[in-house]
């Protein structure tokens, strides 16, 4: 079940792996193809992982939730869910060898997470990371473990607990037999009700977060309602605060918002304050 947030007004705060990276955490999928935990996934011979180092080989780069699909569309692999789990597997193993001792502190990521310290009850946090940096970072502002848990929301899970939530979204067709693929398969599933969240939340701050195609389904109400006038008297639905990495990134994330907002730009707009923040701009200026 979801958490329930008991009060009204809450800022709720989305978090990506765009926050880990920006803390100082190699957590993106290049760096684990790149660890020596994929590395032994190759020795094995399992066959999604040589398939997936080849993609990144020819593109420098991954998506490997993205890459779970065109496998299952493409490959015969008759020991797929086996190779899918020891993935997994993997992932976690690497993640929980991540040394979270010299995060850095000066970015916008350890700011801003900073500033939630000095009042976490205003706010709740969307975690869609496997770590633990929220957590270590709140702790080193004496945040007790009740006052986290109250207001941490861990979307996928988190590798310590060996509960992570990896794979494909609904919607996407896939063959029958590939049903593990699926994010809700896992028995340790939680469904989240996190269009109450965003209801109840007035303020929305995304960091780090693509809005990626695999996410869709966390954010599709979002941003359909908030191109609509149904507040009554109020001429603002929401406000957004929107954390962007360099032109690419404000790229990406617009065409990602774009198909959100069913291809309404102009009334997420005219309904929302929206306020978008280049990192690497803050960043900057901090140094």
């Amino acid at each position: 079940m979801a958490k329930e947030i008991n009060a009204s007004n809450k800022t709720c705060v989305v978090i990506g792996n765009g926050f880990d990276i920006n803390l100082g955490l190699p957590t993106s999928y290049n760096s684990f193809v790149d660890s020596k935990q994929f590395n032994d996934l190759l020795q094995r011979g399992n066959k999604l992982a040589v398939h997936l180092k080849d993609k990144y080989d020819l593109q420098n780069w991954i998506d490997i939730e993205n890459e779970l699909k065109a496998y299952s569309d493409t490959e015969d692999d008759p020991d797929f869910k086996i190779n899918f789990e020891t993935l997994r597997f993997q992932l976690i193993n690497y993640l929980n060898n991540l040394d979270y001792r010299n995060l850095k502190t000066h970015g916008s990521a350890y700011n801003l997470l900073s500033e939630i310290a000095k009042n976490c009850h205003n706010y709740i946090i969307l975690d869609f990371n496997y770590t633990k940096s929220i957590e270590y970072i709140l702790r080193s502002k004496y945040i007790d473990e009740e006052t986290i848990d109250s207001c941490l929301v861990k979307v996928h899970g988190e590798a310590s607990n060996n509960d992570i939530i990896f794979g494909i979204e609904d919607g996407l067709q896939i063959k029958k037999e590939h049903v593990f693929l699926r994010k809700a398969y896992p028995l340790y599933y939680k469904g989240l009700n996190l269009p109450k969240i965003f209801e109840q939340s007035d303020r929305i701050i995304i960091f780090g977060h693509s809005l990626g195609e695999t996410d869709h389904t966390y954010f599709h109400n979002l941003f359909r309602d908030c191109c609509m006038e149904k507040y009554g008297e109020k001429e603002i639905n929401k406000e957004f605060q929107i954390f962007y990495y360099k032109e690419t990134g404000y790229d990406s994330l617009m065409q990602q918002i774009d198909y959100l907002t069913n291809f309404s730009l102009a009334a997420f707009r005219q309904h929302n304050t929206i306020r978008f923040m280049d990192v690497a701009h803050l960043d900057d200026m901090q140094s």
